[in-house]
């Protein structure tokens, strides 16, 4: 919660729309290559304290920050999927089954009553 204050205190700082929105920009690039480049939790925390600051620079002071919003959303992305894959090379997802099997009822259906279809 401190980074996402510390953006919007920045960028409201200056006077006048035009620098607010130029801090914004630095302010966002600098992120993306915290996100791209930190470990991973202080690239999570980073990016997303920055596009939350990116949203209420929008809809709260009406600065048009939607290109580095996407722009951070983009990376986080990409980040959040490296994780995932990592998390996947230690624990695999197991085989599904074939669909056409009947013999093992759904997760979540009445055993008795419902299989998968």
């Amino acid at each position: 919660m401190d980074k996402y204050r510390k953006i919007l205190q920045v960028a409201r700082e200056k006077s006048e729309k035009k620098d607010q929105l130029k801090t914004a920009e630095v302010i966002a690039e600098t992120m993306c290559l915290s996100v791209d480049e930190s470990p991973h939790m202080i690239a999570v925390e980073d990016g997303a304290a920055a596009i939350a600051a990116m949203y209420t620079l929008c809809v709260d002071d009406g600065l048009n920050t939607v290109a580095e919003y996407l722009e951070l959303k983009d990376r986080l992305d990409g980040l959040l999927g490296d994780m995932h894959d990592k998390m996947r090379e230690i624990y695999p997802v197991p085989a599904q089954r074939d669909p056409g099997d009947k013999s093992m009822p759904c997760i979540g259906a009445d055993a008795v009553q419902e299989e998968c279809i």
